[in-house]
């Protein structure tokens, strides 16, 4: 696996040992069921998987990927957004260059509404630090209200749908108060910066395709964000080798916030060959565009993939999946001619997994 940087001092190769446990409690109540979910996954990595420059040593983490409870409608704890649709669904992994669009795990309180027929509708807080991005050049100020998510969903026989909508406040601390708050420009020291508010929207659609063989599925999904780039599934700054930059949801200029547009799409193709070996083919694409009155980078990022999947035995997979990733740079005015601004990146996992 190539990782970000270039140069011997870095691993090129690591390794991962996952073990998880999920505890699902269900009791029958007059108001429906309710049910209590808990997830938690014990990494043990070693290398490239530590995302770190120069060499890395064995690292241990425990995390609570889920905790939550469901009853009447109500969801609350820990669990996916309710903004996420495909969430990494046939991959293994999401690349260097960041996600296959939205795959996040927030703290939220959700309500959902069914209708019949499979149809539904979400309307979600959800924890806004975990939609958040800083970069260099704008630092959010406490938290002073959640991400407001709501979804419109229909799951039938012949796959399912969802359009989703998010809605983001961006509040910057005061000008000088940390090198976060210093924008291109930014303004007087010291000043106020007035609230602003991002959004997203994602539509998908998943097609159940049996006429191919049983268990085939198509994925499509695409969302455009404004001043909310992290529901494309772009989380951290990007340091490929020789190109790199801060990946950030707003900039400061002159003492106001410029936000960060960007869209991206998505697409994932499952296929059986046989009851025992499967195939994924997925690709994204994602283009971010910075407000012309900063300096920052414009990118694009495009990413395909696949997977073969063996299953020798029932809830046994061994799989191998490679990944290719190209990161584009539109512009750097603050650089000279001659700085880099692509760069290729080659993935590949080798994955033994047992469910029971």
């Amino acid at each position: 696996m190539d990782t970000p940087g270039e140069g011997r001092e870095n691993d090129a190769t690591g390794f991962r040992a996952v073990g998880r446990m999920n505890v699902d409690a269900r009791t029958a109540t007059d108001w429906g069921t309710l049910r209590t979910f808990l997830q938690v996954d014990v990494f043990a990595d070693t290398g490239s998987y530590n995302s770190q420059p120069g060499p890395a040593g064995d690292t241990t983490d425990v995390v609570l990927d889920k905790a939550y409870i469901q009853w009447a409608g109500i969801t609350a704890g820990r669990t996916s957004s309710f903004f996420d649709f495909y969430a990494n669904d046939l991959n293994f992994g999401s690349g260097a260059l960041g996600s296959l669009g939205s795959d996040l795990t927030v703290n939220l309180l959700a309500y959902t509404a069914t209708f019949g027929n499979g149809f539904s509708a979400t309307i979600a807080l959800e924890d806004r630090s975990a939609h958040t991005l800083n970069g260099i050049t704008y630092a959010q100020a406490g938290q002073r209200m959640p991400d407001v998510v709501a979804n419109l969903r229909v799951d039938q026989d012949w796959g399912s749908a969802q359009l989703a909508g998010a809605l983001h406040q961006l509040n910057s601390i005061d000008i000088g108060a940390g090198l976060g708050g210093l924008g291109f420009g930014s303004g007087p020291l010291g000043s106020r910066v007035g609230t602003e508010y991002g959004y997203a929207i994602q539509a998908g659609v998943q097609v159940n395709l049996p006429m191919l063989a049983p268990g085939d599925t198509l994925w499509l999904q695409a969302a455009y964000a404004d001043g909310a780039i992290s529901y494309l599934g772009v989380y951290d700054d990007f340091n490929i080798g020789p190109v790199s930059g801060p990946v950030s949801e707003a900039v400061i200029v002159n003492g106001d916030i410029k936000k960060t547009k960007g869209w991206g799409a998505t697409a994932a193709l499952l296929h059986y060959w046989t009851p025992s070996i499967r195939q994924a083919l997925f690709g994204n694409y994602t283009s971010i565009d910075y407000s012309a009155a900063t300096l920052q980078q414009d990118f694009k990022v495009w990413t395909v993939g696949s997977n073969v999947i063996w299953s020798p035995v029932s809830a046994f997979d061994i799989g191998l999946e490679v990944i290719y990733q190209k990161l584009d740079v539109d512009r750097d005015l603050a650089a000279p001619v001659f700085v880099k601004r692509s760069e290729d990146i080659w993935e590949a996992r080798l994955r033994l997994q047992r469910e029971f």
